[in-house]
């Protein structure tokens, strides 16, 4: 199984070519990209930006459509509430620009998720280091329990992915772990409204293996409305000076 945003990469390609047989591989990439076979599933037309967004999530939505014609998940009926959840989702927009004038950006951004969440965390950092060049680190949340929680202060910022399922227990703990250290804390997800966050911003309820679908979203938000305030073009993807140079030292 391969995901490509373009389908551009030079291991993409080379990843299928090393097959003998088409039978053997499916690749998912946006519209209009250069893989070709009986394998490629198609997702979005392709982004002018390089942070990809639409693609990071159609390309999920894809995965689940293919988890249910290969079976019978206990979420399959879920799935056909997807599209209804983000478009509510898309509405927080205002609320996460209202969110940036209480975290503090002077400092690592820290994203934290349990179970399914953890990949959401994980791509809340990576989108608010693409989008607005701000440090950034997404965690496991028993990882964060058990070492990195000693390190953060009041200065530094927490994005937790409140989401209802096996971890929300853990998750409240470290909530009020965060609230009594004072490190500003922005909860998203379904759950966001029962923590103790600075700021609650709650997305509809939804099974948690498809929540990150959702939760995605407001993060995405984050790193767009951020990049603005900080007066960073998110198309760019720092490619002119010393940037340009480095990425110039290889070819992806």
């Amino acid at each position: 199984m391969l995901l490509s945003h373009r389908g551009s990469k030079r291991f993409s390609q080379a990843a299928l070519e090393g097959f003998s047989s088409q039978d053997h591989w499916l690749a998912i990439t946006g519209q209009g990209s250069p893989l070709t076979g009986l394998g490629v599933v198609h997702t979005v037309p392709q982004e002018r930006s390089p942070v990809h967004t639409a693609s990071h999530t159609g390309a999920m939505l894809r995965l689940a459509q293919l988890a249910v014609a290969l079976g019978s998940p206990p979420w399959k009926a879920e799935l056909a509430r997807v599209p209804d959840a983000i478009r509510v989702t898309l509405g927080l927009r205002a609320a996460v620009v209202q969110a940036l004038d209480r975290l503090s950006l002077e400092r690592v951004v820290h994203f934290v998720g349990g179970g399914p969440a953890h990949a959401t965390a994980l791509e809340g950092a990576l989108k608010l280091r693409e989008a607005a060049y701000v440090s950034a680190e997404g965690h496991e949340l028993e990882s964060m329990l058990h070492g990195p929680l000693i390190s953060l202060t009041a200065e530094d910022s927490v994005v937790l992915v409140a989401q209802s399922g096996l971890a929300m227990e853990r998750t409240t703990e470290l909530a009020a772990a965060l609230h009594e250290i004072g490190s500003p804390t922005v909860a998203v997800g379904p759950a966001a409204a029962g923590l103790t966050p600075t700021v609650a911003l709650e997305t509809p309820a939804i099974d948690e293996r498809l929540a990150p679908l959702v939760n995605v979203v407001p993060l995405q938000w984050l790193a767009l409305e951020l990049s603005r305030r900080l007066g960073v073009d998110a198309d760019t993807f720092r490619k002119v000076g010393r940037y340009a140079a480095a990425q110039s030292k290889f070819i992806l």
